[in-house]
């Protein structure tokens, strides 16, 4: 993928976001957020999300991302548990800190507190559950990215990415894709490269999740071993007398 088709998804990536429900918003919608609803769908009225504005955002973050040089002062934050994993990986491929313990209040601006950070960015996973970390960063002059679901509010983010939040396999897609633009601006990687396993390798799985792939992994392990030993139909040349 090229520096000029940045500005649009590629099929592959389309389709990703489409199987990962990245772009299934909820029912309601915040005023801020109708812009990027691209429809309803009939029967439960769900807000579909536009994905290349979805897209859009997230060249935008990453361009974001790029201007700070010290990446560590980036610190990116999930407060929901299915969420950390994708920040963990996240930080790892771009450099940036993690923030996935219970956030203390005061964090970026109480210097009477051990520890205390100075983030010269924020990234949230979630512009609702992670709000209390947004509006501490916003008090401490830290632009914001977040990414915000249809009934969100847009309060104290300075680039909100609609995108599905709640979800584990949508934000482990949305965090990943955005690593990879970041990666893909920096130094060239190419952004369609194992989608599908580097996207699952963002996905928190719970314990029952896991035993679930398992056995379905075993099952269709089992069945290629059957159709390997089946016996071959072989020609028999019947003699007529």
């Amino acid at each position: 993928m090229s520096q000029n088709m940045i500005k649009k998804p590629s099929s592959k990536v389309v389709t990703a976001l489409l199987q990962c429900c990245c772009h299934l918003g909820g029912i309601q919608a915040n005023i801020q957020m109708r812009d990027y609803i691209f429809g309803t769908r009939p029967g439960d009225k769900i807000n579909i999300i536009d994905i290349q504005k979805m897209w859009d955002k997230m060249v935008l973050a990453a361009r974001l991302f790029l201007s700070i040089k010290d990446t560590k002062s980036i610190m990116v934050v999930s407060n929901k548990d299915f969420g950390r994993k994708a920040v963990l990986k996240f930080c790892e491929a771009t450099g940036a800190t993690p923030i996935t313990g219970r956030f203390i209040p005061g964090g970026f601006s109480n210097f009477e507190i051990k520890n205390v950070r100075e983030p010269r960015l924020l990234i949230a996973a979630d512009a609702f559950s992670d709000r209390q970390t947004i509006e501490e960063a916003a008090k401490a002059r830290a632009p914001v990215i977040a990414f915000c679901n249809t009934d969100n509010s847009l309060s104290y983010v300075d680039v909100g990415i609609a995108m599905n939040n709640r979800s584990a396999s949508a934000l482990g897609a949305g965090f990943y894709l955005l690593g990879k633009i970041i990666n893909h601006i920096k130094r060239g990687d190419e952004i369609d490269d194992n989608l599908r396993d580097g996207i699952e390798s963002y996905i928190y799985r719970d314990a029952d999740e896991l035993n679930s792939l398992y056995q379905e992994a075993k099952r269709e392990k089992e069945g290629e071993i059957c159709m390997q030993e089946e016996p071959k139909n072989e020609e028999v040349s019947v003699n007529e007398e």
